[in-house]
């Protein structure tokens, strides 16, 4: 069960209070209604991984070649793409795609993009969105499955989400230093969940003095799940309830404040799942940021942001990138970079 699944429930539980005080007396209407919230709760509070983390939206899709024809591998769109099979530090087996942007000679200069993906479903659900990445951004893409996801081992944590991501971002350091990619040209995009995952990367990054990304591009994420929970969960809406009882953290406004790489926030206005407040909180919160900027689509809503932003999102994307890139042109040994090289 997804945050929307679970979300649509309100109305469904008025209404089921309405039919029961119309046909049965007050008291035991308001005992069933009050029994039915606490259930409610129950679940949420037990099962508060399953709500956040949701690998397979239906039955029989976990993996990619599982899922409907177009979104079953990159090569449904034309696209070339290699099978990136890596191991994290605790001893699973994560799997991603390496989409290059063109040829060998295109993919060594073109920019690439780390993509998180949102909580629910497997990378195949986001093909159509990594063929437009190719066509509008003329970017490599490694797209990763996180741990529970798509082909991959284990089951979805925090520490684990962020443990995949770093994963993959040591592939990219590889791949730089074999020169297939251009290790200062590495952002990291982060859709909902992805954000959260990438602001984390960032962070850790930056404390292991691994370098970081070139920028990040941030899509519809939150500040963190207890901001989240008083959105969508008034009713547990309590600091005290949540201090006790929510497990799930990604406090991504706290770790944000950190963040000293370049940032775009790019926001549907239609959100129906997070505010644009959320949004607005991270962007004032990264004071520490070299460039910080901001783009509402009026028309976006929490997964399509990307297809109702029409031109303008990808002129935005592909403005932001040549800002960042030349800000490096500038700074050719700046730290925040995949790769402390500086040879062409």
């Amino acid at each position: 069960m997804g945050l929307t699944t679970v979300a649509a429930m309100h109305p469904i539980l008025v209404m089921f209070a309405l039919l029961l005080f119309m046909n049965t007396s007050w008291v035991v209407a308001l005992l069933l209604v009050l029994a039915v919230i606490v259930c409610f709760l129950v679940h949420l509070i037990v099962r508060q991984e399953t709500v956040l983390y949701v690998p397979c939206v239906v039955p029989g899709m976990q993996t990619p070649d599982q899922n409907p024809e177009g979104m079953r591998s990159p090569a449904d769109k034309g696209l070339e793409f290699e099978d990136v099979n890596l191991q994290t530090s605790d001893g699973l087996q994560i799997h991603a795609w390496f989409i290059p942007a063109g040829d060998k000679a295109k993919a060594k200069t073109a920019p690439t993009i780390l993509f998180c993906h949102a909580n629910a479903g497997n990378i195949g659900m986001r093909v159509p969105n990594f063929a437009a990445i190719v066509s509008k951004l003329e970017a490599n893409i490694l797209a990763l499955d996180y741990r529970g996801y798509g082909r991959s081992e284990g089951s979805p944590t925090e520490e684990g989400l962020i443990e995949d991501a770093l994963t993959a971002w040591r592939w990219l350091r590889k791949a730089s230093d074999e020169g297939r990619i251009d290790g200062r040209r590495v952002f990291v995009f982060g859709r909902s969940l992805g954000g959260a995952v990438a602001i984390a990367l960032t962070c850790a990054l930056q404390r292991q003095s691994e370098g970081a990304p070139c920028g990040l591009i941030l899509e519809n994420t939150f500040a963190s799940i207890s901001a989240l929970v008083d959105v969508m969960f008034p009713i547990l809406a309590f600091k005290s309830l949540k201090d006790k009882f929510l497990r799930l953290k990604w406090e991504s406004l706290e770790r944000i404040r950190e963040v000293e790489a370049p940032l775009l926030f790019l926001v549907g206005e239609k959100d129906e799942m997070i505010p644009t407040a959320h949004s607005q909180a991270l962007h004032s919160g990264a004071a520490k940021s070299s460039l910080r900027k901001k783009e509402v689509f009026p028309e976006g809503t929490h997964n399509d942001t990307w297809e109702k932003g029409g031109e303008r999102y990808w002129e935005v994307q592909a403005g932001y990138i040549k800002e960042c890139l030349d800000l490096l042109k500038s700074k050719p040994c700046n730290s925040n970079t995949l790769t402390t090289t500086t040879a062409d």
